[in-house]
């Protein structure tokens, strides 16, 4: 089974500071660093780093930071022949990342404003029964849902990571095998803090399955006419969450294609973003192929 990522790719330029600036304050950060990042580039990656085939159809820009992050993408075994390339900067994101690993993120989309519909659907006709298409919320609802059509059309699964919400999904969430969220995320999406009720309603909606991602509270998994199955996170000291949310959401995804039971890619996707968080950076910090498979075998030793 193939997976196909539609995302965007970005350059990371992350500050560790003791807190976030006010107003016209200027600030020296403790520490810096650039990485590759973005949330499709981080969940093809790490899908991709659980054994399974992946193709990615993204944007980068026509500078050295396109060309870098496109053959670090073919390193890691990730098919970007159909990525495009924009004339100009790629895109990049200011990351401030505070002592407790939390963060605040802002993201340029000149090249990912150019991820219109024929860049998701040429890759699209490549999919067969039972491949796998994952998307993110920062494409346009017009590609989201000619995608997810297209995707259903090809009986592929579909899976959407709407995050950050740019637009409505409530038509959508019928062409959606598997949403996958954070707290607040629900609570929008759902209309309710109370995220069971939340996710309850998505499934009523015609959303297939709810995945609740909760930091270090773990995750919950919601299936129609089921109790919510609880996954447990071991307790860490972060150092920086940026990117555990897609994190956890490649490796479920990537093991889910490999023929792993849903509950059991969760935990494997928990426990993986729970190692990058005790790490700084994105790509650099990602679990390694190795790492995911020692945390498969001691977590899972029958699989």
């Amino acid at each position: 089974m193939t997976i196909l990522v539609v995302g965007n790719c970005v350059i990371d330029r992350s500050f560790q500071v003791s807190r976030l600036p006010r107003p016209g304050e200027t600030m020296i950060a403790q520490d810096a660093r650039v990485d590759f990042g973005g949330k499709g580039l981080n969940q093809a990656v790490s899908a991709a780093r659980t054994g399974a085939t992946v193709r990615f159809a993204t944007v980068v820009g026509s500078d050295s930071h396109g060309e870098k992050m496109l053959a670090a993408l073919r390193a890691e075994g990730i098919d970007v022949d159909m990525a495009f390339v924009h004339p100009g900067a790629t895109d990049e994101a200011a990351i401030l990342v505070l002592p407790d690993g939390d963060n605040s993120i802002i993201c340029s989309i000149r090249s990912a404003r150019h991820a219109g519909a024929e860049i998701g659907l040429r890759a699209i006709e490549k999919l067969e029964a039972g491949d796998w298409l994952v998307m993110q919320g920062n494409i346009d609802r017009a590609t989201t849902e000619d995608s997810l059509l297209e995707a259903r059309a090809r009986s592929a699964h579909t899976v959407v990571n709407p995050s950050p919400i740019l637009f409505d999904y409530t038509d959508l969430w019928p062409l959606i095998d598997i949403a996958i969220v954070n707290v607040v995320e629900l609570a929008e999406l759902g209309k309710t803090e109370d995220f069971d009720e939340a996710a309850k309603r998505l499934l009523i909606l015609g959303c297939g399955t709810v995945v609740l991602t909760r930091g270090a509270s773990g995750a919950r998994l919601y299936r129609p006419g089921q109790n919510p199955k609880i996954i447990f996170s071991d307790p860490v000291r972060a150092v920086d969450t940026t990117g555990a949310g897609d994190t956890c959401c490649g490796v479920f995804i990537g093991a889910l294609a490999r023929g792993m039971r849903a509950e059991d890619a969760l935990t494997l996707g928990v426990h993986c973003a729970g190692l990058k968080v005790t790490r700084p950076g994105t790509l650099g910090a990602l679990p390694t192929a190795e790492e995911i498979a020692r945390i498969r075998a001691r977590l899972l030793p029958a699989h």
